[in-house]
């Protein structure tokens, strides 16, 4: 087998999506896309990945040898989301495939890695779902390479994004193929119901491991391939977790994952909290985990009012699912608008249906939908500006398409589109589990209170029949939250002005061209 010996041109994808010739190989190292006002020296450290840059090339030249490729001739570094490092390998007969390593803040890289191959495997074989093929990966940091990555085929056709924001071009009827695509895609992935809850990897990559159990019936042939195994969310990894002996899955029940979670939690804080300052609460007197670790306990008694009540179309039995089906993860020939590929399956979990469901962010409208009013123009709109019939307009198709997205839901897929309707306002479910895993890191005590109070404000509603709330909030607890909710209004602000004026995100990153203005 021929292997890479004149090093490749090596160029990378600036924020402005023009092309840079002649980086240094150093640069694939480097997260260059966002920069950070404040603790950025640990956040680029979170995504600083060095790697064997040949022995990558040497694995990808073999995975597409059966091609006539001997040597690859060209690196492209893509703009890297916050993630992963995206490179685009183009061998010497023209053909590209593309090379995906976690970065250090993905989350735990082998588990990571080994779900991802596994899930996407188990997804192509049992839903023949058009999810790019892998052509080589590695799970173990100690291979040639250094680091886990995958390999892969480059997906054709074109991001949807490069289509779906022209209304005008695209009409809302010539949409509808393509919004019935993805209801059929969410339909299969609705249609296999697991008997626990986590993530699914090869069996010869979890030891002592069992066969995936699933209650949908399946070959167990098949089924001997794959196991369930922990989840790889970061935020059950990050920092000091990651050395921790916490119960990270399989999870079993409908309450098991938002029960073990919070039990992780409260083993986190005993060994790790530390009393610290929040300005929103005091300037002086820190905020000791103290006060979290009884909100945890309050949590647990808490937790039978976490999950809605059985329908006839099971929406509690754990399934798979895509939560972030946005225009950037959708391939599509450019000509047709026929979906070629689906991307994005890192860290993709199997969770109770009711708390993963959503409608795909690609059709989900921001502001709240009537059922019962259909969007219309103003009286006046005939003499309004161009411009501000086109917001108007804009604004109404994406209802619009929100709305036929559900009703397109309610006929093909209705596990989807009941499990949907037991979202109740707010979320005031969903919200306790939904944070608890970083509320303490995130310092959002606060707002895990109010989601615990606004459970027992409804406790009768949620749990008909359970007798009274087990939860009573003391004195003391409601007094530190009212003041916090009180400073809460002006920290808020000042945050949000400064925040907003500026262009950062909420962990203060920011495009790194204006990173000397700000």
């Amino acid at each position: 087998m021929a292997t890479a010996t004149a090093k490749p041109i090596l160029s990378a994808v600036g924020n402005d999506g023009i092309v840079v010739d002649g980086i240094a190989e150093e640069d694939l190292f480097k997260h260059t896309s966002h920069r950070w006002v404040y603790d950025e020296e640990r956040r680029l450290a979170e995504r600083y990945l060095k790697f064997n840059v040949q022995e990558l090339l040497k694995a990808a030249v073999a995975a597409v040898s059966g091609t006539g490729a001997t040597r690859c001739t060209k690196v492209l570094r893509c703009k890297e989301g916050f993630s992963n490092k995206a490179l685009l390998l183009e061998m010497d007969n023209g053909v590209e495939i593309f090379a995906k390593l976690p970065n250090p803040s993905a989350g735990p890289a082998f588990y990571t890695t080994a779900s991802e191959v596994a899930t996407r495997t188990f997804l192509r074989e049992a839903l023949d779902l058009p999810i790019p093929q892998i052509l080589a990966w590695s799970a173990d940091r100690n291979n040639p390479v250094g680091a886990e990555y995958i390999i892969e085929e480059k997906a054709p056709g074109k991001p949807l994004s490069n289509f779906w924001p022209d209304l005008a071009a695209w009409p809302l009827e010539r949409r509808f193929p393509l919004m019935r695509s993805i209801v059929e895609v969410e339909w299969k992935l609705a249609s296999i119901l697991f008997a626990k809850s986590g993530c699914i990897y090869f069996r010869k990559d979890i030891p002592g491991s069992e066969a995936l159990e699933t209650i949908t019936p399946m070959p167990l042939a098949f089924r001997k391939r794959f196991t369930m195994g922990p989840l790889v969310a970061r935020e059950l990894w990050k920092g000091e977790k990651e050395g921790m002996d916490l119960n990270r899955g399989p999870f079993e029940g409908s309450y098991g994952v938002a029960t073990e979670v919070a039990k992780n939690e409260i083993k986190f804080i005993k060994e790790h909290g530390r009393p610290r300052i929040v300005p929103a609460l005091s300037l002086t007197e820190p905020e000791s985990p103290d006060r979290m670790l009884d909100l945890l306990d309050h949590y647990l008694k808490l937790v039978p009012a976490m999950a809605p009540p059985e329908e006839a179309e099971d929406a509690h039995s754990p399934t798979l699912w895509h939560t972030d089906l946005h225009s950037n993860n959708v391939f599509v020939d450019p000509v047709s608008k026929k979906i070629t590929r689906i991307l994005d399956w890192q860290s993709a979990s199997i969770l109770p249906f009711f708390a993963k469901c959503s409608v795909p962010p690609l059709f989900r409208d921001s502001e709240p939908i009537d059922p019962h009013t259909l969007p219309k123009r103003p009286a006046n709109y005939s003499s309004l500006e161009p411009h501000i019939k086109k917001y108007i307009d804009d604004n109404i198709a994406l209802e619009m398409i929100h709305r036929h997205y559900i009703d397109m839901t309610s006929k093909k897929n209705v596990r989807h589109f009941v499990a949907l309707a037991l979202h109740n306002d707010d979320d005031v479910r969903l919200k306790p589990a939904a944070i608890v895993q970083s509320v303490w890191e995130k310092r959002d005590v606060f707002f895990f209170q109010r989601a615990l109070m606004r459970i027992v404000d409804r406790w009768g509603e949620l749990c008909p029949g359970k007798g009274p709330c087990p939860v009573r909030f003391s004195l003391e607890e409601m007094a530190m939250y009212a003041r916090e909710e009180g400073n809460r209004k002006a920290v808020v602000k000042l945050y949000t002005m400064v925040h907003d004026a500026w262009g950062l995100s909420r962990e203060g990153s920011i495009d790194p061209g204006r990173f000397e203005e700000v």
